[in-house]
């Protein structure tokens, strides 16, 4: 006979969603978990409760998480699974993830979590499994689905606006920029300011285009593709006019 397992939640701040973010605990529950008579496990049961998480990458591959390896395994090799405890307040089995400081076993290390906002790929899902006795001393197993996979954004990814600087001394810094994202974390817009062997430089981008000023005076305007550079209102002209490289005399 088999434990009945309901689909597993990961949540943050008490809600459901299909974004976390680094910064916080991401709480993983499951229940109820029930015998097959709908009698529930409790930890009277002799229960044994645990979790494995899996992580899916851009075209379909899917990972579990080897804790003491520190590294993600293809899926189907066998890894020690984490263990779950239960929570008599919430009458709940829980665990308790924490994503930020989390390194793998890498050369210099990785973060073991982290999503590219841009993708939303790497996205992450949980599985528990129990083991119990029943009243009749028979030993009931099960396993759940796999919970709804959910983005882990890296820190700061959660940011819509920021400013950093390169490197992170004002003292040294050759390099400035200033980002807006819409609410899905997407960027919007860039403004950077930084130095190379040519001198200073400033670049807006939106939307493909971008206005890149230099220190030696010159101003290059590229819109997107498909796009162009109007001008509301009169404009004055004064030096030459070039087109495709070659100057030319306005009508």
């Amino acid at each position: 006979m088999a434990l009945v397992v309901p689909i597993p939640q990961l949540q943050q701040d008490g809600n459901s969603t299909s974004i976390l973010v680094s910064e916080k605990q991401i709480k993983l529950s499951c229940s109820p978990v029930t015998f097959a008579d709908s009698t529930p496990l409790t930890v009277l049961n002799q229960p044994k409760a645990t979790f494995l998480i899996y992580r899916f990458l851009l075209g379909g591959v899917q990972q579990v998480l080897d804790v003491p390896g520190k590294s993600w395994a293809s899926s189907g090799q066998p890894v020690a699974p984490q263990k779950l405890f239960w929570n008599d307040k919430a009458q709940s089995w829980q665990a308790v993830i924490v994503a930020m400081g989390n390194k793998d076993n890498a050369n210099p290390p990785n973060d073991i979590f982290g999503s590219d906002p841009a993708t939303g790929f790497p996205k992450y899902a949980a599985q528990c499994s129990f083991t119990g006795i029943d009243s009749a001393k028979t030993q009931q197993t099960g396993d759940s689905p796999l919970s709804a996979p959910v983005e882990i954004l890296a820190p700061g990814q959660n940011n819509v606006a920021g400013l950093s600087m390169t490197p992170n001394d004002p003292a040294k810094a050759t390099e400035i920029e200033l980002f807006l994202k819409d609410s899905t974390f997407v960027e919007q817009g860039r403004i950077v300011i930084f130095q190379d062997s040519t001198g200073f430089h400033v670049k807006l981008t939106a939307g493909g285009a971008s206005v890149a000023l230099s220190s030696s005076g010159e101003i290059v305007l590229s819109p997107s593709s498909g796009k162009r550079v109007q001008v509301n209102g009169d404009m004055a002209v004064s030096g030459g006019v070039w087109i495709g490289g070659i100057q030319v005399t306005p009508p």
